[in-house]
């Protein structure tokens, strides 16, 4: 260790050593934090989840002139809740359960950005030979449905509801594939799943019953913290991507961004009734 006198003595020549010379770094600006759940559709490796935001982490970054921005998938979506809802709360937020991203918005003051612009719908789905023709005719048919914070879940809920049909044999697994599987197996009678998923069905052979009500899609929310100036410029930003980053938007499934509201998670919750 370099005593005083020493020092005194580095000073008075006019010289100091080159550990002393260096100069002290500046600090660079605080990374903000990205969380991202796909719900009970994704992926749960978390180097491929990782792998899959990067583009949109990236032109992010090169749009907010360098910002840094680490990126948080959480594959649990409960556990996605409990971190939006912490405190400080995150810088951004991705969600496929738009159900739960509309009560972010509503409770927590998150501030809605932009969403995937076709609509979410999901599907109730039945044997090729089902005698269930509709959905008054469940009866006490055993419905399989995904988890029970999905979006999906939530929508047919709805749905169910808006036709009267409140006394339902309901059991929950945890993600979309298992929906169907379960009814090929027979150990359910109508299925409720995504999009995608009734997709497949219907190319395997089967029969979509019936469709909930079109609702705002999987979404992005900036913190209730980021200033107006802020969200608008990330707003602009997102949007750009629909010309500008093609590959980007390909790998997160994302055809198209439409600028968010407030009141497309508003119209959500009045229908989910949650």
């Amino acid at each position: 260790m370099q005593t005083r006198r020493q020092m005194a003595a580095w000073l008075g020549m006019g010289a100091l050593p080159a550990w002393a010379q260096t100069p002290a770094k500046k600090a660079g600006p605080v990374p903000w934090r990205f969380i991202i759940n796909e719900a009970v559709t994704g992926e749960t490796n978390i180097f491929l989840l990782t792998n899959r935001y990067k583009g949109l982490t990236d032109y992010l970054t090169t749009h907010l002139k360098g910002q840094p921005i680490e990126m948080e998938p959480v594959v649990d979506i409960q556990r996605f809740l409990t971190i939006a809802k912490g405190t400080p709360k995150p810088d951004l937020v991705f969600g496929k359960s738009v159900n739960q991203l509309a009560k972010l918005v509503r409770d927590n003051g998150y501030q809605p950005l932009v969403r995937r612009a076709d609509p979410y719908k999901a599907a109730f789905i039945v044997g090729k030979d089902s005698p269930i023709k509709t959905l008054a005719d469940i009866g006490q048919a055993r419905i399989i449905m995904p988890d029970e914070f999905a979006a999906t879940t939530a929508v047919a809920r709805a749905e169910l509801l808006r036709n009267n049909l409140t006394n339902m044999k309901v059991m929950h697994v945890k993600y979309q594939e298992a929906v169907a599987q379960q009814i090929q197996s027979g150990l359910g009678q109508v299925g409720v799943v995504n999009p995608t998923t009734a997709k497949k069905w219907v190319e395997g052979g089967g029969r979509v019953l019936a469709e909930t009500q079109p609702v705002v899609n999987w979404s992005i929310l900036a913190s209730p913290a980021l200033p107006g100036e802020t969200v608008k410029h990330l707003r602009e930003g997102l949007l750009a991507m629909n010309t500008n980053a093609a590959p980007a938007m390909a790998s997160i499934g994302v055809k198209e961004w439409a600028l968010a509201e407030a009141k497309d998670y508003a119209a959500l919750l009045q229908y989910t009734r949650e």
